[in-house]
């Protein structure tokens, strides 16, 4: 993956949402507003108490069952 490149964020697990990435770091893959986990792909959100641990959405692409 790479900047600019289009990934499918899974909301809810069940409602997909195209978002470009616009930056990528060690730890997250930014799209826009929204961060991601690097490694599995669960939505970083402070503020709602999501992580890798527990989160509403995910990257398809980077998701581990």
């Amino acid at each position: 993956m790479k900047i600019g490149d289009t990934v499918t964020r899974m909301l809810a697990a069940i409602i997909p949402i195209k978002l470009k990435i616009t930056s990528i770091d060690d730890k997250f893959i930014h799209c826009g507003c929204w961060k991601f986990d690097i490694v599995t792909g669960a939505e970083v959100d402070e503020e709602l108490g999501w992580g890798p641990e527990g989160t509403g959405s995910y990257l398809k692409e980077l998701h581990r069952v």
